[in-house]
């Protein structure tokens, strides 16, 4: 240029049209022309006024700077800022205070905080030297988002809290709010939803105080994605419809693209899949308008995560891959990882499982490089469901191990409590259903602690698949329903269809087609358009079972390829592996072999694969039966023996749960150990097949009785372990032991004698007795608590005819075919499950003779618990002292979550003070008969006696509360019931206990047999248990226990004195099997030395 004036006014005017093309969203034009502005200064710079031509220069590159960072080009804003630096004159040190944390900024967005922090250390010391308290407060806040972004909460806590005083302290009310919302997003990420909240809405206040409109939509926004998280979906589009309105009123482009971001991502996580891309598209379109790279990037990742979701992989991919591409080109080491994250989801929602990893490996390595723990944890737990979904369970585990250890550290409950479920599902795979539980449950109060009632939602819905998963139908059915309560309440579609499809699972297991049906009906209607492809071949499977329980088997063949086409199409394993199965079982039921053969087979070994036990077993199984209906008997007991060790596995991962042990039994269990005892006994191994039996009867109460007497178990599923199982009988003086089997089609007998020799027999079945039903002291009777106690021992609820009718049924089915064989004094029964409840002792041949005439009778629940109490060390049971307790006055309580008063119970008083002065004890009766009384004493006794209300289905024994009340607060269940749980933990070391309660001797009627009150006393420890089986009439009962104690007083043992009991009842006027034949024996034949007894100290 000819002059310096032509070159200034050059300048000015380039300077002038650059601004312009940068307010106007074409920023890139505008740098170059603010570079074509610099290239004038220099040309100029000796000829220009010294001081205009700093001024200059500072004001260009300030510009160019300006442009860079607002399309979020960190590399050029750094080496812009740092040529400024180096530039600017010594004495310049306000300017320089600024400029450093400006540089700080652009370094930690990079990730390159090292750097950032010496440059936020540097903008401090010069702000304190120049006394800039304003600018001390910035650098307070900056630093504070720094330490946030790596997690390190305490320290960004720290520096946040000092820049609010600072804004507090000079009066900054715009500062002071942007501290607010900037507390209120750290104790969003530790998960303090409720502090989170306070602050936001102070920030917001403040706002709103000073007209701060742009503030004031920011702070909707926070309190948007903060109700997000809560799950308030209603309240989280409300906030962020009012902060886009705010940005479109004030013209705020890069605000309103963020709410539509936010509002994008909102609709997505609500199902409603087309408003979230009409969302996310505006706002990505805002984004390039206004030439925001990182926006865009991040634009890009969110269409691209909502395409995966909709099943649109293409589309997807190549949104993420745009996304990555920007974030490399402007530096954004953070974004990058993001990137990385998503494309490696994508690839394993392909099946691309190499690919998945490698990307996934990369974004990891980022994460660890630059320091961002919370993002290296979510690494973690994706490299973990990728490997759960490929089968390395432990792989799966060590990386989902390495995410939660990083979210407790840095103190990220939400992201703890989905580390947890994520756990829990884990190890329900592996089968390890004690971790599985625990792990759901410690999810689940993290997200109820901290609010996020979305992630409670999931929490009670993997706890429901749990206890479904253990055969816990009502437990399952509570949480499943808790968890689509809340699915519907906040929107969340999808969790609301899989709750749907979780009932229709449950309701199909129960044989309850219509409500499965119903169910089922609803979750696709809920899915319908929200392109959920896992869920859709889930709805599906669940079509083609329903259809195969109607017989339908064309129909759900069509249904299961359906489903298989899509678990093959999106690479989902477990699902493939379920589809096996089912294909397998229809073509199974349809009778084509082959091909159920050739998908069960695939089934059996994906299962094996990818370590799912349960799947293995249910494969083994589907594939006996496959082979038996081939008869190929000897393929069928291999895979039979092979399932059972496998359960056996399975088993053991419940450790010492007996809850779920006995529901895990009764889910999976009984069929198989059934099955291979009728092969092994229909291919005359019948020895074989009584150790199978064994497997099933009380194998939970063994497990009780072993812990208990601190002795090894005594059998398991390993046939090289099974012997000796006749020498059991052999230690019981002159008697017999009868052993039944009941299948749907025969009767299977085992009759083990004395000197050990074992006799088998098989015969044709027939319907079984039905249940007699009569009420006394039972907790479960509601009507019988309005009459009076004098009418209650008379009234009977069955006909007499009916009952005869069914106990001649019984006598014909179960002894008959082996009455010439049970010739001894004694016989033991072990009854199958179904048989605990027929009175054996009132069963009468035909000419009237009762079974109990001839010989004493004593039930086990199996072989193994009679061995266990055999082998029960010689000083584990006490020999003497007694605990009599009778009519506890219970009073007015609250029971089953309803007031219900408990009438006395007066024949039970005096049938307890009868006792007591037979044994010389003073009995615990009345308001002295207290839960806590009865604890103290239960455990170093020999004899145990409870005449009281009882229930058996709950296995409760209702006694005296420790302060009753006529007035409310009545007392509650935990203060005078004693319940199973109660019993287990106790030390018992009595040989007797006698459970003078109605139905005593019932209970749920399970696989391992009758889960009730005498078999919670049997496997606290007690050697023998006399129950009742049906309710009692009080003065039969009184005469029963009077004639009982004395035989037992002489030293007869308790066979010998029930027997005699029975007789001297039917000789002396009780003759009705109602009266004289309600109690039975469980267990071992005691006998008690009362001379030897110490005068007893009054209780």
């Amino acid at each position: 240029m000819d002059s310096v004036k032509e070159a200034i006014s050059a300048i000015f005017r380039g300077k002038v049209v650059a601004d312009f093309l940068r307010k106007t969203g074409r920023v890139l034009q505008a740098t170059e022309v603010y570079k074509e502005c610099l290239i004038i200064i220099h040309s100029q710079v000796l000829v220009i006024d010294i001081s205009l031509a700093n001024s200059m220069f500072c004001a260009i590159y300030l510009a160019i700077i300006c442009a860079y960072d607002y399309i979020k080009d960190y590399t050029n804003t750094e080496n812009y800022l740092k040529e400024l630096l180096l530039y600017l004159d010594s004495h310049d040190t306000a300017k320089k205070g600024w400029l450093h944390l400006k540089l700080a900024e652009i370094l930690r967005v990079q990730s390159k905080f090292m750097e950032a922090w010496n440059f936020y250390e540097s903008a401090i010391n010069i702000m304190k030297t120049i006394g800039d308290t304003h600018g001390q407060g910035v650098c307070y806040i900056k630093l504070g988002k720094m330490f946030q972004s790596l997690n390190q909460y305490d320290k960004a806590r720290e520096y946040q809290e000092k820049a609010l005083a600072i804004t507090i302290e000079i009066g900054d009310r715009y500062g002071e709010a942007t501290n607010y919302g900037n507390l209120g997003t750290l104790f969003q990420s530790l998960g303090h939803y409720d502090k989170a909240r306070e602050y936001q809405e102070k920030a917001l206040a403040i706002k709103i105080e000073i007209g701060d409109r742009d503030g004031e939509a920011k702070s909707y926004g926070n309190l948007g994605t903060l109700f997000q998280s809560l799950g308030h979906y209603d309240k989280a589009r409300e906030y962020q419809e009012k902060a886009l309105a705010i940005t479109i009123e004030i013209g705020d482009r890069d605000g309103e693209a963020t709410s539509y971001g936010n509002l994008g991502t909102l609709f997505q996580s609500r199902g409603h899949y087309d408003k979230a891309r009409e969302y996310q598209e505006k706002s990505l379109a805002i984004k390039i308008e206004i030439g925001d790279r990182d926006g865009e990037a991040a634009s890009y990742g969110n269409l691209g995560t909502l395409f995966r979701s909709l099943g649109h992989y293409d589309k997807a991919r190549e949104y993420q891959e745009k996304g990555l591409a920007i974030r490399i080109e402007i530096g954004d080491r953070d974004g990058e990882a993001a990137s990385y994250g998503n494309l490696g989801t994508l690839f394993q929602s392909l099946g691309h499982y190499d690919k998945a990893r490698e990307y996934q490996e990369k974004s990891l390595a980022i994460r660890i490089e630059i320091g961002d723990r919370d993002g290296e944890a979510k690494s973690y737990g994706n490299l973990g469901a990728l490997f759960q979904s490929l089968g390395h369970y432990d792989k799966a585990r060590e990386y989902q191990e390495k995410a939660l250890a990083i979210r407790i550290e840095i103190g990220d409950r939400y992201g703890e409590a989905r580390s947890y479920g994520n756990l829990g599902t884990l190890f329900q795979s592996l089968g390890h259903y004690d971790k599985a539980r625990e792990y759901q449950e410690k999810a689940l109060a993290i997200t109820i602690e901290i609010g996020d009632r979305d992630g409670e939602a999931t929490s009670y819905g993997n706890l429901g698949t749990f206890f479904f998963c253990l055969g816990q139908h009502s437990e399952a059915e509570e949480c499943i329903k808790k968890a689509l309560c809340i699915k519907k309440k906040i929107g969340e579609k999808r969790g609301e269809a899989n709750s749907y499809r979780n009932l229709t699972g449950l309701f199909l297991s129960l044989g309850m087609y219509a409500e499965a049906d119903k169910y089922l009906n609803k979750a696709m209607a809920v899915r319908e358009g929200i392109g959920d492809r896992s869920g859709e071949a889930a709805d599906y499977r669940h079509l083609g079972l329903i259809s195969c329980k109607r017989g339908e088997y064309d129909k759900a063949l069509e249904y299961f390829k359906k489903a298989f086409g899509i678990y093959m199409k999106i690479g989902e394993r477990e699902g493939l592996l379920a589809s096996y199965s089912d294909l397998g079982f229809c073509f199974q039921s349809q009778s084509k072999y082959d091909m159920a053969e050739k998908y069960l087979n695939q089934a059996l070994l994906l299962s094996r694969d990818i370590g799912h036990n349960l799947n293995e077993f249910q494969c083994l199984c589907h594939l006996s039966v496959l082979k038996a209906s081939q008869c190929h008997l000897e393929e069928a007991t291999l895979h039979l023996f092979q399932a059972i060790q496998k359960f056996d596995t399975l088993r053991g991962f419940l450790k010492e749960n007996d809850q779920f042990q006995i529901s895990f039994l009764e889910k999976h269990g009984s069929f198989p150990y059934k099955f291979l005892s009728w092969l092994l006994s229909s291919t005359g191994k019948s020895q074989d097949a009584l150790y199978v039996e064994e497997l099933t009867r009380a194998r939970g109460l063994a497990d009780l009785m072993a812990a208990r007497y601190s002795v090894q178990e005594q059998i398991s599923s390993d046939p090289q372990s099974w012997c000796g199982i006749q020498g059991i009988i052999t230690k019981e003086a002159e008697c017999a032991c009868l052993y039944i089997s009941v299948g749907q089609n025969d009767v299977r007998f085992w009759i083990i004698k004395a000197m050990g020799a074992i006799q088998f027999l098989e015969k044709r079945n027939q319907a079984i007795l039905p249940e007699q039903n009569c009420e006394d002291r039972s907790l479960d009777d509601t009507e019988l608590t309005s009459l009076p106690y004098d009418k209650r021992s008379v009234r009977r609820d069955y006909d007499a005819k009916d009952f005869k009718t069914s106990l001649d049924l019984c006598y014909k089915i179960i002894i008959a075919p082996v009455a010439s064989l049970l010739k001894q004094p004694e016989i033991i029964i072990v009854p199958d499950s179904c048989l605990y409840q027929v009175p054996f002792a009132a069963l009468a041949d035909e000419g009237g003779k009762y079974l109990s005439d001839s010989c004493r009778i004593r039930m086990i629940p199996s072989l193994t618990t009679l061995k266990l109490v055999q082998d029960s060390p010689p000083d584990y049971h006490s020999q003497t002292g007694a605990l009599i307790v009778g009519d506890p006055v219970v009073g007015t309580v609250i029971y089953m979550g309803r007031c219900r008063n408990m009438p006395p119970l007066p024949c039970a008083r005096k049938e307890a003070e009868m006792i007591g002065g037979i044994l010389g004890v003073r009995p615990l009766i009345g308001d002295s008969a207290t839960k806590h009384s009865v604890l103290q004493a239960i455990s170093s006794v020999s004899l145990i006696h409870i005449a009281a209300h009882g229930d058996a289905e709950r296995g409760e024994i209702a006694l005296s509360p420790m302060h009753p009340t006529l007035l409310p607060p009545f007392p509650k269940e935990e203060g005078y019931l004693l319940t199973m749980a109660d019993i287990s933990k106790t030390q018992l070391r009595a040989k007797l206990v006698v459970l003078s309660c109605c139905h005593s001797a019932r209970g749920q009627i399970r696989t391992e047999g009758v889960i009730g009150l005498a078999r919670a006393f049997l496997g606290a420890g007690a050697r023998s248990v006399l129950a009742a089986r049906w309710a009692l009439d009080d003065t039969a009962t009184e005469q029963f226990m009077t004639c009982f104690y004395k035989h037992l007083f002489r030293g007869e043992s308790v066979s010998e004195s029930l027997h005699k009991a029975r007789k001297w009842m039917r000789n002396n006027g009780f003759d009705k099997v109602s009266q004289w034949a309600p109690f039975m024996i469980m267990g071992d034949n005691v006998k008690f030395d009362f001379g030897n007894w110490p005068v007893p100290s009054v209780p």
